[in-house]
């Protein structure tokens, strides 16, 4: 019992330090070398090795482990002999680790000697470097390249490398108001004099067309990076026309309060997917700002490009709704009275068409007042103080009752002031 335990501790020891050494190589490239590692037929490991050298480097080493490890079972064995006293189960034992360390030894000597008289390559593995489809490359002054590639940022650059050229290997994107699904498409990286996007700010323009090289010079070495990629979704810029740096801030869904991008929004750009050509309607966005957080105050309902966000929500807009064209479906039923009671709209607003396209004015309707609705749908519901969504505006979610207006930001307490008067149905991305 005692010798199985001493096996499985032995050989457990053996795996984590392999696994130790391994995981040592891999994290090399990101917190740098914390020890010197042995060169092995001219193969060394440094902070710059790429994996394809690595992968030479651990099959060459792999032979010396192996050799190790089988003489470690060797002398182990030699050493169970020697104190076995006598013991014939224990002498045993120790013949059976001693011909399994020599077995080992000749395995390996012989695959040796196999692979060399087959070809001498095959002791000498020729990994060929994967060629980047994706992202950019970073220039040095040597003229030596370092690739990056990410969906959002990249917070640290190495210290070592001072890069004073880019160029991009993603094509820039054919549309300008298009994504295309079938491939990446990159619009501009944006890089930073500090770390996590800190310091002064720059931004490299991708000019690279299909089966063409693209690079430009940098304004200064970068220590960190943002990737601005062609996706569909919602941009918002901080100046108008879309202009940049800064970076526009990217949304595909609904945001109850936009962080640190508040009050700051002047510009909106919608990237919808295109297949043949065409938009996909289902894939389609709109949008609706906000004022306040929670999806409240003045609104602008945005169903286009606007290079100028209006002046009642520009530079206020700290909330917005994200929709896609999805087809809602069910209806909602608008009442003169709180609790979903007193006269009912004989016209539900029925979902039949793609977002934001559905909407109602109460003057359309049979009833005096909006007080309370029901939801029986797919959908949220969208209340305005004023046509085409101009007024103060909230948002209803939620199937079943909504039992009262009042006190919301729609509904006024005083007759004479402001009440909903305009209604649109969509779905909401979250």
């Amino acid at each position: 019992m005692k010798s199985n335990k001493f096996k499985f501790f032995f050989i457990l020891i053996l795996i984590f330090f392999l696994f130790s050494l391994f995981n040592s190589f891999i994290l090399a490239e990101e917190r740098g070398l914390e020890v010197e590692y042995p060169k092995v037929d001219e193969e060394e490991i440094t902070t710059s090795t790429t994996i394809e050298e690595y992968t030479l480097y651990i099959f060459k080493f792999s032979f010396i482990i192996a050799a190790i490890a089988a003489f470690a079972v060797l002398i182990y064995g030699g050493f169970r002999y020697v104190t076995s006293a006598g013991d014939p189960l224990a002498m045993d034992d120790a013949k059976k680790w001693i011909w399994g360390g020599i077995i080992g030894l000749i395995l390996l000597l012989c695959s040796w000697l196999i692979l060399n008289t087959i070809s001498p390559e095959l002791l000498q593995p020729e990994v060929k470097p994967l060629k980047p489809v994706g992202g950019i490359y970073l220039i040095n002054e040597k003229n030596e390249k370092r690739y990056f590639y990410s969906i959002g940022s990249i917070s640290e650059i190495p210290k070592d490398f001072n890069a004073v050229q880019i160029e991009f290997i993603s094509d820039k994107p054919a549309e300008e108001f298009f994504s295309n699904p079938n491939k990446e498409e990159l619009i501009s990286i944006f890089y930073y004099k500090e770390n996590n996007q800190g310091g002064d700010e720059a931004e490299a323009k991708n000019e690279k067309t299909p089966n063409a090289s693209s690079t430009q010079p940098l304004d200064f070495p970068p220590k960190s990076l943002y990737f601005l990629w062609q996706r569909p979704g919602v941009y918002l810029y901080d100046k108008p026309d879309y202009e940049t740096p800064p970076s526009p801030k990217f949304y595909t869904g609904s945001q109850k309060t936009l962080e640190d991008f508040s009050d700051k929004a002047k510009s909106i750009k919608f990237v919808n997917e295109v297949q043949n050509n065409l938009a996909v309607l289902e894939k389609t966005y709109t949008a609706v700002l906000f004022e306040d957080t929670d999806y409240e105050g003045m609104c602008q309902r945005v169903i286009m490009n606007r290079p100028q966000i209006e002046d009642r929500v520009k530079d206020k807009v700290s909330s917005i709704i994200v929709s896609q064209g999805t087809t809602p479906y069910g209806e909602v039923i608008f009442y003169d009275k709180i609790n979903c009671e007193g006269k009912e709209d004989p016209y539900p607003l029925t979902g039949t068409s793609l977002s934001f396209q559905k909407f109602v004015d109460l003057d359309k309707t049979d009833l005096d007042q909006w007080l309370s609705l029901k939801i029986n749908g797919n959908f949220s519901v969208l209340l305005s103080t004023e046509e085409e969504l101009k007024g103060r505006c909230m948002v209803f979610s939620g199937v079943g009752c909504i039992p009262s207006f009042k006190g919301t930001s729609v509904y006024s307490a005083d007759p004479e002031s402001f009440r909903p008067i305009e209604a649109c149905i969509f779905s909401v991305m979250k």
